[in-house]
């Protein structure tokens, strides 16, 4: 297998700000309380009309052209998102669609705020095995369609944007090194929507009860994550050969500040080798990753030889690591 590295980084966020000030006009809650038990100041909304391959679209324009790869190169789209156009078709199609990208295959991940690490993985492995030349891999949300704007249990979590990456060969020795997948079906409540699948299909009723927005049981995810998180990093290091203390810097997913906070606790790692901007964002789901991602490479957080991994978990429940050589 040939050696696949991230020749581009792209991010793209909705340009309306939404503050904790604005959300307590709507329901009751306050900033010093968002603030304390997340770390959020303000998130993303898109604009009416604007939908997740929109936000992907953009994204995936910048990541293209911090690769010097056009549209037409792109061989296969990897679209990690828990939010889709429609139900059906896979909205990495309308991302190709709209992107120009005529040569590329287009799948979607559903694995909610894991989504990313999956599809990174997915991308490597199929670029690796010399199927595929040039893998875009995008992350993209817009949750302020799935949400209840009337709970204030998830409502004022949440932002929209997208981020992206293109996977193609690099040096030996750089680039993907290792990833580690996992899932516990058992917690599928956790974290869903419970209406508008096959199950439970959108009817009168389930649309007056509000099952057809987003459900999170904030407690169990706390529990899940702040076990998860820091097993995932130990794992995919170890796998990838090296030690924590090697670690330069962990893109984790941005859902909850004290949950990264008390996983780097448990890592015996300080904050600085953990990228962290939720104050800014929110939790955006599969875009959270490869947003922080392309803000830490442009930061200069992020440099060439540093021993980067990056780490979801959610909905499943599922989790993951990846573990990469920066080599650009």
């Amino acid at each position: 297998m040939k050696p696949i590295g991230i020749a581009g980084t792209g991010s793209y966020v909705a340009p309306k700000v939404m503050t904790n000030n604005d959300w307590m006009k709507l329901v009751e809650t306050s900033d010093e309380w968002i603030y304390t038990k997340t770390g959020i100041r303000e998130r993303r909304i898109a604009d009416p009309g604007v939908a997740t391959s929109d936000l992907a679209v953009e994204a995936s324009k910048r990541a293209l052209a911090d690769a010097e790869v056009d549209a037409e190169d792109v061989d296969l789209i990897v679209l990690a998102t828990s939010s889709p156009d429609v139900p059906l078709s896979a909205t990495a199609c309308i991302v190709q669609h709209k992107l120009g990208a005529k040569n590329a295959a287009a799948l979607d991940v559903n694995n909610v705020c894991s989504g990313f690490v999956y599809g990174l993985d997915i991308g490597w492995k199929m670029a690796a095995a010399d199927s595929y030349r040039n893998v875009l891999v995008v992350g993209a949300e817009t949750y302020s369609r799935i949400l209840n704007w009337r709970d204030r249990t998830t409502c004022v979590f949440f932002g929209d944007g997208a981020g992206a990456v293109v996977l193609n060969e690099c040096k030996q020795g750089e680039g993907l090194l290792a990833s580690t997948l996992y899932s516990d079906g058992s917690g599928h409540k956790v974290i869903e929507i419970p209406a508008g699948g096959s199950r439970m299909p959108t009817t009168h009723e389930t649309l007056d009860k509000g099952l057809n927005y987003f459900f999170m049981d904030g407690k169990a995810v706390w529990d899940f994550a702040t076990v998860k998180f820091p097993e995932s990093v130990r794992d995919v290091v170890a796998k990838a050969g090296y030690k924590l203390e090697d670690v330069d810097m962990i893109v984790p997913h941005q859902s909850n500040i004290n949950i990264i906070k008390r996983s780097m606790e448990v890592l015996g790692l300080p904050m600085e080798k953990a990228y962290a901007h939720i104050h800014k964002y929110g939790n955006m789901a599969g875009a959270s990753v490869p947003v922080a991602l392309d803000e830490a490479v442009r930061e200069g957080k992020v440099r060439k030889g540093d021993l980067v991994v990056t780490c979801g978990y959610g909905g499943g429940l599922s989790w993951g690591a990846n573990a990469i050589r920066w080599g650009r």
